[in-house]
């Protein structure tokens, strides 16, 4: 599938937005009437300056205990820096923004312009928005077409789930198998088990399971360990903590192949996990 194609299946053109100084019994009466899950706000100067999502409702604004928080502005709850992805390139960039900084909601900017809190991005630069929903339901729509294609079916893509929870684990092992991936647990991380990884390799590796002497093994793994693999965990705060061991892997590559990696084959996804999404990062 053409950038192009992508473009066009998956990039939301109907983007809503918000004055900055509106109130957030506005915004979330927007939210419910148009049934979306994030406005783009913006400014006295049509500069966009954040984003609203219902992540932000949730976690910021509900938790709030003021008798007049209703009135309070939306610039007061929303996300800021805005991050964006641009049209000609964001099947790439969403992926990594998402693993470096946990956001789930990006507007697309026309061109090869991205913005990463720059002020200078007009209304008239977003050309539309585009979620890792959106991208999950990409890779389930491709993976049903081809089912149904008269073809060689696809045989399992082998997948190695770590999670000290068995029952966790059995759930992922269901979820996976119907995505067709051929699914084995392991309930504990060793360096026995980490032999076995090799650059075909599939893992998901369910981070707050662990004890903290397995998740320092875990921390320290990412910087040899070979094949595609994801993170998850619940807590933002060690996303800077993931991000500085990530790094320093791919400057490794970098010196080692004398050029920066384009793909990144791990990844950090902030529970509670859009599983499809997952699948779609394995490949």
């Amino acid at each position: 599938m053409t950038n192009q194609h992508l473009i066009q299946q998956l990039i939301q053109t109907n983007v809503a937005f918000i004055h900055h100084d509106a109130t957030m019994d506005d915004a979330v009466k927007k939210m419910v009437t148009l049934q979306i899950s994030s406005l783009l706000v913006y400014d006295h100067e049509d500069r966009v300056v954040g984003i609203l999502t219902e992540r932000d409702v949730v976690r910021k604004f509900t938790l709030l205990i003021l008798q007049d928080k209703m009135s309070r502005t939306v610039s007061t709850v929303m996300t800021r820096p805005l991050v964006c992805a641009s049209a000609g390139n964001f099947n790439e960039e969403i992926p990594r923004l998402h693993a470096e900084l946990g956001i789930r909601h990006f507007p697309i900017v026309r061109g090869d312009l991205v913005a990463r809190g720059a002020p200078l991005v007009l209304v008239s630069d977003i050309v539309g928005l585009v979620s890792t929903t959106d991208l999950a339901r990409e890779y389930l729509h491709r993976l049903a077409t081809k089912q149904q294609e008269p073809s060689t079916p696809r045989l399992p893509v082998a997948l190695t789930v770590i999670c000290r929870n068995r029952s966790e684990g059995n759930f992922y092992q269901n979820i996976f198998e119907q995505l067709n991936f051929k699914v084995a647990v392991e309930t504990a991380i060793s360096e026995e088990i980490a032999k076995n990884f090799s650059a075909e390799s599939r893992i998901l590796i369910e981070f707050d399971t662990f004890p903290a002497a397995d998740q320092k093994i875990i921390l320290e793994g990412l910087k040899s360990w070979p094949g595609r693999m994801v993170i998850a965990t619940s807590r933002e705060e060690l996303l800077p903590v993931f991000r500085k061991h990530l790094n320093r892997q791919d400057s490794r590559s970098h010196h080692a192949h004398g050029h920066a990696s384009h793909e990144q084959h791990q990844q950090v996804a902030l529970k509670p996990l859009n599983l499809p999404y997952c699948a779609r990062l394995f490949g």
